[in-house]
Order: structure tokens, then C-alpha cells, then sequence
């Protein structure tokens, strides 16, 4: 009979331990610090944040246009360096043309990676999503980009000159002002 009771306390032990730990997107600013490290944590879209955005979006000003395509990958495998742990996260990729001429394209950019995507988007404390990264590849800057519901259709889009834009090194570096895209634009979900 000890043998039963010490078997089951050893099972249950370790199902315990091997339990993810599940944290809405939106509230991951009340667990600091978090477990990154063993695999355990999957921050989760539980409340949705990203799903209004996830399509296919069209700017279009004079003889200017950018589409925007968003993807929500779910349970997403951080494994970097010290990272271990699980995200939804929402990538995509942008095509920015000028007179019908195809100035950046990131289509084919390759959305596994787990840092460095030219477009890639977080959820703020509390909600709303906001720009992890959005790289205007021409220029060879990143903008902090915010996204905002208008309507079910439309959203605007937000960006601002990302802190470390400028990255001042010992060699000589061209600095390029300004952006190659509007910062402030009206998506229409197509």
C-alpha cells in the first residue's frame, strides 16, 4: 500500500511540475518577473487583442499605396539564447509602392524567426496593440507603431522614430531622415 501512495505522490508530483503556465497577453505586466526559461510559460491571447487586425490591409494616398498583411501565430516556440517559452504573437509583412513602382517589399521575409521580423506587434499593458518592430527596410530604420480600431473595416495606423533607431557605431554611418512611408495612415481591411 506504501508502494501505491508513494507512486501516485511521485505521478501527480510530476504532472504538476510539467503544467503550462498560461498568462493572458493583455495582464502580462502582473507577472514580473516571468519564467522565460523552462518552457512553461505561454503568454496567451486569451481576451483577443490580435484578432481585429489579423488580414490584409490597403493605404492608399495620390499615387502612394502600402499593404499590410498580418498573421496571428498561435502558441508560437520562443527558443533563443536563454528564451524557452510560448507566445501568440501577430507578424506580417508590408509592400510600400510609389507610381504602380514596388519601393519595399518584406513578402518574403521568413516569419519563423524568433527576433528580428521587420514586422512584428505586442500587446501594451491593459490592451491595445502596439509595434514590437516595424522596419522601413529602405531607410534601414524601425518605427514604434501603433495600431487602433476605427471601425470593424478600418484602422489607423501610428508610427514614431523607435528609441536605437540611429545606431552610431566607430565606423562612419549614413544616418537617412525621415521615412520612406507615411507615419500616420487609415488601413481599409480588404
Amino acid at each position: 500500500m506504501n508502494k501505491i501512495a508513494l507512486i501516485f505522490i511521485l505521478i501527480f508530483s510530476i504532472s504538476c511540475k510539467s503544467q503550462t503556465n498560461i498568462i493572458d497577453l493583455k495582464d502580462r505586466c502582473n507577472y514580473n518577473p516571468m519564467n522565460r526559461t523552462n518552457g512553461s510559460l505561454y503568454k496567451k491571447d486569451i481576451s483577443n487583442e490580435y484578432g481585429p487586425f489579423i488580414g490584409v490591409w490597403k493605404w492608399m494616398s495620390g499615387n502612394r499605396e502600402m499593404i499590410l498583411t498580418l498573421i496571428k501565430q498561435t502558441k508560437y516556440h520562443y527558443i533563443s539564447g536563454n528564451d524557452n517559452y510560448y507566445a501568440d504573437r501577430l507578424v506580417g509583412y508590408y509592400t510600400y509602392k510609389e507610381n504602380g513602382l514596388i519601393i519595399i517589399d518584406t513578402s518574403g521575409d521568413n516569419l519563423m524567426e524568433d527576433y528580428g521580423l521587420k514586422v512584428e506587434f505586442d500587446t501594451q499593458c491593459g490592451g491595445g496593440v502596439l509595434g514590437a518592430s516595424f522596419k522601413d527596410v529602405k531607410k534601414d530604420k524601425n518605427f514604434s507603431v501603433k495600431l487602433e480600431k476605427l471601425s470593424p473595416t478600418q484602422m489607423k495606423f501610428t508610427g514614431k522614430v523607435f528609441e536605437g533607431t540611429y545606431q552610431i557605431g566607430r565606423t562612419p554611418t549614413t544616418v537617412y531622415l525621415g521615412s520612406t512611408f507615411p507615419l500616420e495612415m487609415v488601413f481599409t481591411k480588404q
